[in-house]
Parts: C-alpha cells; sequence; structure tokens
C-alpha cells in the first residue's frame, strides 16, 4: 500500500474510533435519535477504509453501501451480517436526520451503537490481517 493511501486508511479508521465514541456521549446525554448517525457514520468510514484499499472510490452513500456488498459481502470475503447492518444503519441514520418524529428509542439505539461496533470491530481486523503494515 503507497503512503498516501496507508495515511487515508488510518484516518478512516481513527475517524470510525471518533464517530463510535461521539454516538455513546450522545446517548449517554439524553438523545438516543441524534446517536444513531454517528454510530452509521462509523461503518461509513470503516467500510470507505476497506474500499480504498481496493481501488474504490463511491461518490454516495448508496454508493458505498453497494460497492461494500459487491466487494466484500457476496464474494464473502465477509460476513453477509456486516451487509445487513451497514443496510440498516444507513435507514435509521436517515430516520435520525431527517424525521421531524424520529422513531428511535433508546433501546433502538443502544442496538445500532452495538452493531456498529460489531461493523468496525469486524472490518478493521478484516483490514489489518490482509494489509501488511497497517
Amino acid at each position: 500500500m503507497d503512503n498516501d493511501l496507508d495515511e487515508r486508511v488510518r484516518a478512516a479508521l481513527g475517524r470510525a474510533q471518533d464517530k463510535l465514541k461521539v454516538a455513546k456521549r450522545v446517548l449517554d446525554a439524553g438523545f438516543p435519535a441524534e446517536s444513531v448517525p454517528p454510530a452509521y457514520y462509523a461503518c461509513f468510514h470503516v467500510a470507505e477504509a476497506a474500499l480504498a484499499i481496493e481501488g474504490i472510490e463511491p461518490r454516495t452513500h448508496e454508493g458505498l453501501k453497494s460497492a461494500f456488498g459487491l466487494h466484500f459481502i457476496k464474494p464473502g470475503r465477509l460476513p453477509a451480517e456486516l451487509g445487513s447492518i451497514l443496510r440498516e444503519l444507513k435507514d435509521e441514520r436517515e430516520n435520525g436526520d431527517y424525521s421531524v418524529f424520529p422513531a428511535i428509542t433508546s433501546e433502538d439505539a443502544t442496538r445500532a451503537i452495538a452493531a456498529a461496533e460489531k461493523f468496525v470491530e469486524a472490518v478493521s481486523t478484516f483490514i489489518s490481517s490482509n494489509e501488511r503494515g497497517l
């Protein structure tokens, strides 16, 4: 991996960890609907890192979701559950961001954050085990 790509991947992985921390703090502060978007973005950034290693740079959230499925889920490189997590969190993020009356409870947000943690851990481990030097 070249230095620019290595730096980009490391930054994306760090950003994912930051977003998980934000999601937890926002939920702890009593804002469940506001905690789901950063949980989704944690997944977004780590998926972005994995795709960057493959030379893929999606331009949209839908493109990232599709490319991640095509390159990692469909060929069995990562478990199908991770594709489901990314899809569900994207939908929940849109509910949290755009709905005037988001239907996200504390329990929903807790599950979303746990799913994001699982996704970030699995994809980060995959990246580390498949890329020397990270």
